[in-house]
């Protein structure tokens, strides 16, 4: 029953992050669904956007969003191993975040054995186009900054710039100084 409400839960998401909700008065909808199903209003998806748990449920399972989550176009969220969003994240087009993966090693394929690890994404992060992010991956750093293309398979700290396949650290932004000019 519960892989099966997974699955309503996707085929809601994905209609009600098409084109017809992005209208000001449709898109109300969509606010109130994912009020409901994540309890915030911090969210603001546009169009494709998939945020659900893509393996069997376990106690990690979930999300947390801290703050303001802008996700654009084409998304997909596992939220198998459980997310906490900081504030202020964007995540742009097609990006895939995985919590899971399949082993392999000393099992029959057939089994479909599987494992999660949870992910911390700090606050001010922004994650460009066409990123995958890993299971592998456990934290990513208040304001870091993944360059498109990339696939992050280990740790991002704060303030990194990281970029290539797999992603690697290239240099360290300079710190947010709100309010000094």
């Amino acid at each position: 029953m519960q892989k099966f409400l997974y699955k309503i839960d996707y085929v809601l998401q994905r209609f009600l992050t098409s084109l017809l909700f992005t209208f000001p008065i449709i898109k109300l909808v969509k606010k109130a669904y994912f009020f409901v199903r994540f309890k915030t209003t911090y969210i603001e998806a546009t169009n494709n956007v998939v945020i659900t748990n893509f393996d069997k449920p376990n106690q990690n399972s979930g999300i947390t969003f801290l703050g303001k989550c802008v996700l654009s176009r084409n998304i997909e969220v596992d939220i198998c191993g459980g997310i906490i969003m900081g504030k202020n994240v964007t995540i742009s087009d097609h990006v895939t975040i995985q919590t899971h993966k399949h082993e392999y090693d000393g099992f029959s394929l057939y089994e479909n054995k599987t494992s999660s690890s949870s992910l911390e994404i700090g606050d001010e992060v922004w994650v460009c186009n066409n990123v995958i992010i890993t299971n592998s991956v456990n934290k990513i750093g208040k304001g870091a900054v993944i360059a498109s293309g990339s696939i992050v398979t280990k740790d991002v700290e704060d303030y990194s710039i990281v970029a290539g396949v797999p992603a690697k650290h290239l240099k360290y932004r300079n710190k947010i100084n709100y309010g000094k000019a």
